[in-house]
């Protein structure tokens, strides 16, 4: 049977001086278990033992072998200095990778990357390149020209076979192609190495425990953070926050570049956040450090905050967790306990309360957008599902409730009917004008509905 492969690769070979990594390349697609420097190594191997045959035979002389002698490939050497001995190595760079390919070269970017990453924590690693496209193009005009068919890139073999070296030399850490710790990027164009520590995301809940402090640091309204008469000169509309408080520990223990605070939905700034606390993901970016003592930094932001703030830690996320709790999650029930004042006092008869809270109970409320927001946001109509509305306490100008409603409801408007924006309320039912005067959610559900 006449050997096509045979054919392709004497006539690839007579015109083009090529390391073994680029000869198995353009075949790197046959047969598995090989690397591309072994498989090209393998057809030099053959090659070479019938240019020897042909040679005995007079057949083949130097000219016919010269292409298959490359600093890689020793047996070839070795095999021409047994009928030539005067002959020199040949010290040329491979005509398609430029010796970008070469061992000692992977090796010494091995080697440079292991030491510029000495001052990061991971477990994980990826290699990338950047090729000068002259390589890229000059491998695509070869491999047409001698209808080279089952290669890969030469950027795929270039990180993979760095990826292996770079592995030995970090023995704790591991190749992950999904989310890796660091990416390793190989500029060849520049000989640059560059190093991306992807990003860090801790999942917890927080839990405020004073009113007056609102969810995310707030720029001053004149100054836009640079800092004014108005804001003290702190560039700041509140001097503490949620965020300020959770975020900046973990900052600093991860030694980032920066850091951004995702919650799940937010509360009013004068509403307490109790219960099991309200879902949030910090993202730190560019870390150095990813081993963080969770309990520690747990126990450092109740101190900076006076026990304003605590939080629990559940571990490390991803950024799907962040798409997460601000999509679904925003929607996800809540309880609210809210203490009411009423614009006059109760009657002595209190039974009608339990109606009102019937009323109230399992119903869809439609909700403008409340006046309180209308500068920020959209105006339109909301449509959300009190599930449960209970009174607790009464006094004649004061009532307690409990409410379980869907996320996004606005909790103070559904009690005061925001001048019939909100309808049904609970002012419009009791017919008594009443406002929250404290607010407390009391837990964030794991689903839209709890009951």
């Amino acid at each position: 049977m006449e050997s096509q492969l045979f054919t392709t690769i004497l006539s690839f070979l007579g015109k083009k001086h090529v390391c073994n990594s680029c000869l198995g390349r353009q075949f790197g697609n046959l047969l598995t278990g090989l690397s591309n420097a072994d498989r090209g190594s393998a057809l030099k191997i053959f090659l070479t033992m019938e240019w020897e045959i042909q040679h005995r035979q007079a057949k083949a002389g130097l000219t016919e072998i010269s292409s298959l002698i490359s600093k890689d490939f020793t047996v070839g050497e070795l095999s021409v200095q047994r009928y030539f001995p005067d002959i020199e190595s040949n010290i040329l760079p491979c005509q398609i990778c430029q010796d970008f390919l070469s061992i000692p070269f992977l090796e010494s970017l091995a080697k440079e990357a292991r030491d510029l990453a000495s001052e990061y924590e991971f477990s994980t690693f990826l290699v990338g390149s950047i090729f000068p496209p002259n390589v890229i193009d000059n491998e695509d005009i070869i491999r047409s020209s001698f209808n080279l068919e089952y290669g890969e890139s030469i950027k795929s073999d270039f990180n993979r076979e760095l990826g292996k070296i770079l592995s030995k030399l970090l023995p704790e850490a591991t190749v992950e192609f999904k989310a890796p710790d660091l990416v390793f990027t190989f500029n060849l164009i520049h000989n640059e190495i560059d190093i991306k520590s992807n990003p860090l995301f801790i999942l917890g809940r927080y839990k405020k425990l004073e009113r007056g402090i609102p969810q995310s640091k707030w720029f001053c309204r004149k100054c836009r953070g640079v800092g004014c008469n108005h804001c003290n000169f702190t560039g700041k509309m509140y001097q503490e926050s949620v965020e300020e408080y959770t975020t900046t520990p973990f900052f600093e223990a991860a030694k980032g570049i920066s850091s951004k605070f995702h919650g799940s939905g937010r509360e009013d700034i004068d509403a307490r956040m109790l219960g099991t606390g309200r879902p949030f993901v910090i993202e730190i970016s560019e870390p150095k450090i990813r081993n963080l003592n969770f309990s520690q930094i747990a126990k450092q932001i109740s101190e900076n905050s006076k026990a304003k703030v605590e939080v629990t830690i559940d571990g490390l996320t991803n950024r799907t967790k962040v798409r997460e709790i601000k999509t679904r999650s925003s929607r996800n029930a809540k309880a609210y306990r809210a203490v009411i004042s009423l614009d006059k006092s109760l009657p002595d008869d209190l039974s009608f309360l339990e109606t009102v809270a019937n009323e109230l109970t399992d119903i869809l409320i439609q909700q403008r957008t409340p006046l309180r927001v209308a500068h920020r946001r959209a105006d339109k109509i909301r449509i959300r599902k009190v599930s449960s509305f209970k009174v607790e306490e009464v006094t004649k100008n004061e009532i307690t409730v409990y409410i379980i409603c869907e996320g996004g409801l606005y909790v103070k408007e559904l009690i005061s009917g925001d001048q019939g924006r909100t309808q049904p309320s609970f002012s419009e039912k009791l017919g008594i004008p009443a406002l929250v005067r404290e607010l407390d959610v009391i837990e964030v559900f794991k689903s839209t509905d709890p009951i």
